[in-house]
């Protein structure tokens, strides 16, 4: 039997129809790992690296190039030591402090950068302009309303003495019902009482 081509279900229903017929089922070889072969690897020319051709850590400056020390045969302490240097020397780096979202103040207005009451920049001329607020105001111009004279005082009619027998009689207002207490009903369950 060729193994090639056979799929898992097969080779699982050939191993159990051996073991109803009783045979000891066929044990097949895992398979092979993946080896590479050695010409589909492209060939490393071995570059002489002279440790000693590295500037001293402490002489570096940001201008310095670090390249040197990112080769594959500079030891790790080392390589570690230089990109320590070079970050401690970078103020964008050493002075960053990041999204520290518990640093800022959500109570004030601009505590949260990104995120004003106000818009600001360009937002607040493009949206000026859209609502036509930029445009200068017009001049008020002097309203001419018709002078209208001013009147004498008039004399203040005096009141009319009431006719006797043309009184009307007002009634008396409803007295209003107060309000009643509110009746407190039994209990009807339990016999706890609050303290």
């Amino acid at each position: 039997m060729s193994e090639e081509g056979e799929g898992f279900l097969s080779r699982w229903s050939r191993r159990k129809r051996a073991v109803v017929e009783g045979r000891a089922p066929e044990e097949t070889p895992p398979p092979a790992p993946f080896e590479a072969k050695p010409e589909a690897l492209p060939a490393e020319p071995e570059d002489e690296f002279d440790l000693a051709s590295l500037p001293p850590i402490e002489s570096l400056t940001i201008e310095s190039d670090f390249k040197a020390f990112l080769h594959r045969k500079v030891p790790l302490e080392l390589r570690s030591a230089a990109l320590r240097r070079a970050w401690s020397l970078d103020p964008a780096i050493r002075d960053f402090i990041g999204p520290a979202d518990y640093a800022w103040d959500f109570n004030a207005p601009d505590g949260v950068p990104g995120f004003a009451l106000e818009l600001g920049g360009d937002a607040m001329k493009l949206l000026s302009h859209a609502l036509g607020l930029d445009a200068p105001a017009p001049k008020p111009e002097e309203e001419k309303a018709p002078k209208v004279p001013a009147m004498a005082e008039a004399p203040i009619p005096e009141a009319a003495p009431e006719a006797p027998g043309l009184a009307i009689a007002e009634a008396a207002p409803e007295a209003q019902a107060a309000p009643e207490t509110p009746v407190e009903r039994p209990r009807r369950h339990g016999s706890a009482l609050p303290v």
